[in-house]
């Protein structure tokens, strides 16, 4: 079976493609031809074939889908360039949906779409009093990230298409850099998040794709379970411990409730069985990441020299 995956170089893409074709998924990448996409595909460019194209160009798209069987629709700007440049957000992540759509509805056979969507949909909760669920909680976003992804959820469910909606929960990726220090305050310390790994997305997403009979219809929210709960400062907290650098001042952190919350993931993990790892496998997993890449002495060394001499200044200049 091949399976087109749009956005599939992607931080999140290259997981899900490599976790295809281990599963034994013939695999075609639609995305943007740029240095970091070129890139980001070195590791899989021998196994994977990638077609160069833009979403919102209708002749990328028919070309893309020659021969394939299913659609992974990962394609998407994201926060914080969502939300910086919301027309530009509009033109990938809705108009983008919506040519995708034509080109599958103009192909004889019925291709079915697995749509990654966000939890962004639901807005900022503050007030919820149980885990936010899919069938009871209605969508109210509240920024552009989350309108032009829900505006794509009711283009897919409009389209009489063969579909699965995923709304997945936001998770950090393994890789480090200093902007993701600076992103870290867009979210308040006392939020409620819900922590999933970003193999547990990886292994939602193809399992949908094994199991697509049984989620046909279906909108799903894809986070780490009951026992992944926290509060956003736990969770910010442990990874900064691995640099050895203390959480920031509170006055740091945005005021404003954050679209994160809990869930009730019930429904998806019994279909998908995909909460295979934890918040602790992330913490250890994050620190080998850091130290192939930077060398073995680069956590030892801003724990004990960085983190303990410049630690609480650092956060002055960030």
């Amino acid at each position: 079976m091949r399976v087109l995956v749009t956005g599939g170089a992607g931080g999140l893409g290259i997981n899900v493609c490599t976790l295809l074709m281990q599963t034994g998924y013939k695999v075609r990448i639609l995305d943007l031809q740029t240095n970091r996409n070129i890139k980001s595909i070195q590791k899989i460019k021998d196994s994977v074939e990638v077609c160069w194209g833009d979403i919102t160009k209708p002749e990328s798209i028919k070309r893309s889908l020659d021969q394939i069987d299913i659609v992974v629709h990962m394609a998407a700007i994201l926060p914080p360039l969502a939300l910086q440049l919301p027309e530009l957000a509009k033109r990938v992540n809705v108009d983008g949906t919506k040519t995708l759509i034509e080109a599958i509805k103009q192909k004889k056979n019925t291709i079915p779409i697995i749509y990654t969507s966000s939890v962004a949909v639901f807005g900022p909760t503050p007030d919820a009093s149980e885990p936010l669920s899919a069938d009871k909680n209605q969508p109210h976003p509240v920024d552009s990230y989350g309108e032009t992804k829900l505006q794509a959820e009711n283009i897919i469910k409009q389209s009489g298409l063969n579909s699965v909606i995923l709304r997945l929960t936001a998770t950090p990726y393994l890789s480090f850099n200093v902007k993701d220090l600076k992103q870290m305050y867009a979210i308040p310390l006392n939020n409620r998040v819900e922590f999933c790994h970003p193999d547990n997305i990886a292994f939602a997403i193809v399992n949908s794709a094994k199991n697509f009979t049984n989620v046909n219809g279906k909108t799903l929210i894809i986070s780490g379970g009951s026992s992944q709960r926290m509060l956003y400062k736990d969770m910010i907290g442990g990874i900064l411990s691995i640099l050895g650098l203390p959480l920031p001042p509170e006055n740091k952190f945005a005021k404003e409730p954050y679209p994160l919350d809990w869930y009730d993931t019930s429904e998806s993990e019994n279909l998908l069985n995909y909460q295979c790892h934890t918040y602790t496998d992330y913490l250890n997993d994050f620190s080998k990441q850091l130290s192939q890449h930077y060398g073995k002495l680069f956590i030892p060394f801003m724990r004990h020299v960085i983190g303990r001499v410049f630690g609480k200044a650092i956060f002055r200049f960030i």
